[in-house]
């Protein structure tokens, strides 16, 4: 038996008052994942241990199979790993993502985490001129990544609490975010340095007279915090199986090559609603030719979620159900060896703009148990499905074992 797995992030949500308390999930038209849910066996996981943040870092790991309480490490981390980057034991990876600030009052507030979906060769550029211009009283290195999405190390002892992701962030003040403690000192002498540097930058000098919101800032994220203690299994010894990772996160790609799972690169994947959905099934389908674990990932409405277009994702997550589930449908039909497994990494909320630890809904199709009296998929599958998992590593390990 082979498994395909789809991350579908930013199904689920909490009821929105304005649209007669139902969620986006139960008014958006979803028929081959209804279908799915009708034909297959259904329930809830857990992705988020108890006292963990809701962020790819740790729902990644859970879903790949592995406990991030034991294995886990920061965001950072694992961008550097997807990129290639050697990080010396005196070294912090971390996170360095464009973003747009707006003025209000005495502090900036967090407009766009995603920089206005920079993209690859702008963000390149900009990556440029803060490596050639920051001076800081520690080595610091940039390095490119995906769009807003990139890498910065420096010399530094272990930061010691958890620097919050700006996807968290939007529409709050950065005051109250921006440590000023000792050990952050260089960090926000970079980050000044950094948007003094975007300020006179060409690139935004064009955007301004355009009437386009100037990339005014970075934000550093994604350092460890004394997690991850135990090295994490190649996927292969954990599950005998092998296994491919279709996706546009460098985070989980990170994780992926850690583990010894091929990364498959699709062009025209990146990460928001107008991804190259075509091209990541027909990739997908590929890998199982020589793979026997093989996860699809897509965040097009988690992104939306977190920015709290309510519409938008309702039309993402519509998208997603055509051009993705309804193809992966068709190709189960001649392959019966196929098992798929569709849920996501963790609530992503459209109303609160925020994730959520509460547990996930998921289906599997076709399943050997047969399938349960679910109708539709949506957030009651968290207390109406038949099978629930309190971690993602119970849940995988019951898909290849084979008790789904």
């Amino acid at each position: 038996m082979k498994y395909l797995i789809v991350l579908a992030n930013g199904l689920s949500d909490h009821p929105i008052a304005e649209r007669d308390n139902k969620t986006p999930l139960t008014l958006a038209d979803m028929p081959n994942l209804d279908r799915i849910a009708a034909e297959g066996r259904t329930g809830s996981v857990r992705t988020v241990p108890e006292g963990l943040p809701a962020g790819g870092e740790v729902t990644a790991l859970s879903l790949l199979g592995y406990d991030p309480q034991k294995h886990g490490a920061g965001a950072g981390h694992y961008v550097a790993q997807a990129l290639g980057v050697e990080v010396k034991a005196n070294e912090v990876p971390l996170c360095c993502d464009f973003i747009i600030l707006q003025t209000s009052h005495n502090d900036m507030i967090v407009k766009d985490f995603t920089a206005g979906q920079l993209a690859d060769a702008d963000a390149r550029t900009l990556i440029e001129a803060l490596q050639q211009q920051v001076m800081a009283d520690t080595a610091v290195t940039f390095h490119a990544g995906r769009g807003y999405h990139n890498l910065m190390v420096m010399e530094s002892d272990p930061l010691p609490n958890r620097l919050m992701p700006p996807n968290g962030l939007i529409g709050e003040g950065i005051r109250q975010h921006i440590p000023q403690d000792a050990p952050y000192r260089d960090l926000v002498n970079i980050m000044n340095q950094a948007q003094i540097i975007l300020h006179n930058h060409p690139f935004n000098r064009k955007r301004m007279a355009d009437g386009t919101d100037a990339v005014n800032s970075v934000w550093f994220w994604g350092n460890t915090n004394g997690r991850g203690k135990e090295t994490m299994p190649a996927f292969f010894s954990r599950f005998e199986k092998k296994g491919a990772v279709i996706t546009a996160s460098l985070l989980l790609q990170g994780v992926a090559r850690q583990v010894g799972m091929t990364v498959v690169e699709v062009e025209g994947a990146t990460g928001f609603a107008d991804t190259n959905y075509k091209g990541k099934v027909e990739a997908a389908i590929t890998a199982l030719e020589s793979h026997d674990v093989v996860y699809l990932h897509m965040t097009g409405a988690e992104i939306v979620s977190l920015q709290g277009n309510i519409d938008d994702k309702i039309a993402a997550m519509e998208d997603m159900d055509q051009q993705v589930l309804g193809p992966v449908l068709d190709y189960l039909e001649t392959h019966k060896d196929v098992t798929l497994l569709v849920t996501e990494n963790h609530m992503s909320s459209v109303d609160r703009m925020r994730y959520d630890e509460a547990p996930v809904p998921f289906a599997v199709y076709s399943s050997g148990k047969g399938g349960d009296s679910i109708q539709r998929f949506d957030e009651d599958l968290v207390q109406n499905g038949s099978e629930h998992f309190k971690d993602g590593p119970a849940l995988i390990e019951a898909l290849l074992k084979g008790a789904l």
